[in-house]
């Protein structure tokens, strides 16, 4: 009886001194500041989910492996396949730290030979953007093979692609405000 008497004197106390604490202005204005920072982050990245259809809207890039070191030779790999490139998405390509904006597909009817996609490799891997090279239906299920434009071929990963791997398409390329994100990441 006595030590539940002291945890609640304890406790009122600590409220106390807690709701003084907040009453200084400083404290509170920067806690409300705090609180908004936090309501409007929610807000934009609910907001964004709903828009892009992905909770993966936004992404930093961490590898070369779609970096153009010209306008011609990443080219190359498709025109000796008999598939004329100049109508891809993201033509330019991109760089480590550029930030990719990417949309959510609802159906792998989207998805064509040329878009850039980003896949799930697994729960401890970094989804791995690349531009599809190649898809083919085994089984009646489609498949789809991915390469990144800067790599002579398709990396052993990459050669057989499932549809539900898919988080989104990239559609826009935003040059150097990725590097942000990679160092949130610690990259």
């Amino acid at each position: 009886m006595v030590g539940s008497r002291k945890k609640r004197r304890f406790f009122r106390k600590a409220r106390l001194k807690l709701r003084n604490f907040l009453r200084r202005p400083a404290v509170y204005g920067t806690v409300e500041f705090l609180l908004m920072l936090g309501i409007l982050y929610f807000a934009f990245t609910g907001v964004m989910i709903l828009i892009f259809r992905t909770d993966s809207f936004w992404r930093g890039v961490t590898s070369q492996s779609m970096r153009h070191e010209d306008d011609y030779s990443w080219r190359q790999y498709y025109i000796d396949r008999g598939i004329d490139p100049s109508q891809f998405p993201i033509q330019g390509g991109f760089e480590r730290g550029d930030l990719l904006i990417v949309q959510g597909v609802s159906s792998f009817s989207e998805i064509k030979v040329g878009d850039v996609v980003v896949l799930d490799q697994g729960s401890d891997v970094i989804p791995l953007v690349h531009r599809v090279v190649e898809i083919w239906y085994e089984n009646g299920s489609p498949r789809f093979m991915t390469k990144g434009d800067a790599n002579s071929r398709p990396l052993p990963s990459e050669e057989v692609n499932r549809p539900e791997q898919i988080l989104g398409k990239v559609i826009f390329v935003v040059p150097k405000l990725g590097y942000i994100s990679l160092w949130f990441q610690g990259q």
